[in-house]
C-alpha cells in the first residue's frame, strides 16, 4: 500500500514530455544566443558633435631648408595631382651630408664586428657588402685586427717567457734546496760523531766546536734556500697573474672601442631619417590635388630662404572638413587616420545617409568652454566627398557651419564583451576597499 502511494507520488513529480521539449528549447535558445553574441562584432563607436568648417581656398607650398633651385616643373594654371613634382632643389650638400652619414655608420658597423670578434676570441664576421666604401673599410679592419692580435701574441708571449723563466727558477731553488738538506744532514752526522769521540778523549773540544759551526751553517743554507723556493714560486703567481693581465687589459681596452662604437652608430642611425628626409624634402610636391595659382620664384639658380613661399595652389574641394567636439574621456579611444561617419544634422540621416571620413588632426590639449566650463578636445575630420549623393544621382549641398554628428569607429568589440563589461567591471571593484 505504501509502496503503490510512492509510485503514484513520483509518476505526478515526473515532468511531462512537453515541459522537457520548453527547457531543451530554452536552452537551445540561450546556447544560440551565446554563440551568436560571442560571434557578432559591432564597431566601437565614440561619437561627438561638431559644424562643417570652411575649406581653405589656397595653399601655399614651401620648404623648411631652402636652397639652391634646381628646377621648376609647373606653370601657373596647370593642374597637379596630389604628391606631384613642383620644383627640385639643387640636392648635392643634403646628399653629401646623407652618404657621410651612411658611410660613417658603415665604417663602425665594421669596426663593432672586428671589437666583438677580438671580445669574444673569434675571427670577425664582417657585414655583406657591395659598397666600394665599406669594402676597403673591411680591409683596413681586417689589417687593424691582424696587428692587434700579433700585439696581444707578443704581449702573451713576452708574459708566457717570463712565467716559464720564473718556473725554472723554482726548479733550481728545489734543487738547490735538496743539495743544502743533504749537506746540512752529513754536517748533523759528523757533529754527533765528534762529539762521541770527544767525550771519549779521541778528538780535541775544538774539533766540536769547528763540527758544530759547520752543522749550523748547513742550517742555514738550507733554510735559506727554502726561502729562496718561496721566493721563486711568488715571482711564478706574479707573472701567471702579468699574463692574465695583459689579455684582460687587452680585451678592456676593446671592450671601451666598442662602446665608444656603438654610442656613436646609435646617434648616427638616428641622424640618418633625418638627413634622408632632407634629402627627400629638396623635390618639393603639391600637398594635395589642384590648379597651380602662382609659380612665386622665377628662374633656376636662384636661392630659396627656408621657408619662402614658392608655389601657391587652389585645391580641388572634393571633401569637407568636419570639426568635432570629443570629451575627453573618449579621446583615448581616438587616433589619426581612425574612420568617421559623418550625419548632417540638416538632413535626415535614415534618408540621406552619411559621409565616410578619416581623422586628420587631433588638438595636443584639452580646450574648455567659458560658458560650461567643459573640456573637450578638438578633433579634425576630412570627408572623401563634399556632398551628399542621392539614389537619383543628385548631389545635397553642404556648406560651411552646418552641424554634424561624428561617429568614430573604433576596434571591433562582440556583443557578449559588450554584455560582459559591466560584470568584469563590478568584479574588478567589488573587492576594493573604500
Amino acid at each position: 500500500m505504501e509502496h503503490t502511494s510512492l509510485e503514484e507520488l513520483s509518476s505526478r513529480v515526473r515532468p511531462s514530455a512537453a515541459s522537457n521539449l520548453l527547457l531543451w528549447t530554452i536552452i537551445g535558445f540561450v546556447v544560440i544566443f551565446f554563440v551568436w553574441a560571442s560571434l557578432t562584432q559591432l564597431d566601437r563607436t565614440v561619437r561627438a558633435m561638431g559644424k562643417v568648417m570652411p575649406s581653405a581656398q589656397l595653399q601655399v607650398v614651401s620648404n623648411l631648408e631652402g636652397g639652391i633651385v634646381q628646377d621648376i616643373l609647373v606653370k601657373a594654371g596647370q593642374q597637379v595631382p596630389s604628391g606631384a613634382e613642383l620644383i627640385r632643389l639643387d640636392p648635392t650638400q643634403m646628399g653629401s651630408e646623407l652618404g657621410s652619414g651612411e658611410a660613417t655608420s658603415n665604417a663602425l658597423q665594421i669596426k663593432i664586428a672586428r671589437l666583438t670578434a677580438e671580445i669574444m676570441g673569434r675571427d670577425p664576421a664582417y657585414p655583406a657588402t657591395a659598397n666600394p666604401q665599406a669594402l676597403q673599410q673591411i680591409e683596413i679592419e681586417r689589417a687593424l685586427h691582424r696587428s692587434r692580435m700579433e700585439e696581444l701574441a707578443r704581449a702573451s708571449e713576452a708574459a708566457s717567457a717570463r712565467t716559464l723563466q720564473a718556473e725554472q727558477a723554482v726548479a733550481e731553488a728545489a734543487a738547490n734546496y735538496q743539495a743544502r738538506i743533504a749537506v746540512r744532514d752529513s754536517r748533523v752526522s759528523q757533529l754527533g760523531t765528534i762529539r762521541s769521540l770527544v767525550d771519549r778523549g779521541i778528538e780535541p773540544r775544538m774539533a766540536l766546536v769547528q763540527a758544530q759551526g759547520e752543522a749550523d751553517a748547513a742550517r742555514a743554507d738550507a733554510s735559506s734556500a727554502n726561502e729562496s723556493i718561496g721566493r721563486a714560486r711568488a715571482q711564478v703567481a706574479e707573472a701567471r697573474a702579468h699574463l692574465a693581465v695583459t689579455r684582460q687589459d687587452w680585451r678592456a681596452k676593446a671592450a671601451d672601442e666598442l662602446a665608444t662604437a656603438q654610442a656613436e652608430l646609435s646617434a648616427r642611425s638616428q641622424a640618418l631619417p633625418a638627413l634622408a628626409n632632407r634629402v627627400e624634402r629638396t623635390v618639393i610636391r603639391a600637398p594635395m590635388k589642384g590648379r597651380v595659382n602662382r609659380v612665386l620664384i622665377a628662374t633656376r639658380g636662384s636661392a630659396v630662404q627656408p621657408g619662402q613661399p614658392l608655389v601657391e595652389i587652389v585645391p580641388d574641394d572634393k571633401s569637407l572638413l568636419v570639426e568635432v567636439q570629443v570629451r575627453t574621456q573618449d579621446v583615448a579611444a581616438v587616433h589619426m587616420g581612425q574612420r568617421a561617419k559623418v550625419a548632417i544634422t540638416a538632413y535626415d540621416r535614415s534618408v540621406y545617409g552619411t559621409l565616410s571620413g578619416r581623422v586628420t588632426q587631433i588638438s595636443p590639449d584639452a580646450v574648455t568652454q567659458e560658458r560650461t566650463g567643459e573640456s573637450f578636445y578638438i578633433v579634425q575630420v576630412r570627408t572623401d566627398t563634399s556632398g551628399l549623393r542621392m539614389a537619383d544621382g543628385t548631389t545635397r549641398p553642404i556648406s560651411a557651419g552646418m552641424g554634424a554628428e561624428v561617429d568614430l569607429l573604433g576596434e571591433k568589440r562582440s556583443i557578449l564583451a559588450y554584455i560582459l563589461t559591466p560584470i568584469t567591471r563590478l568584479g574588478e571593484t567589488a573587492l576594493r576597499e573604500h
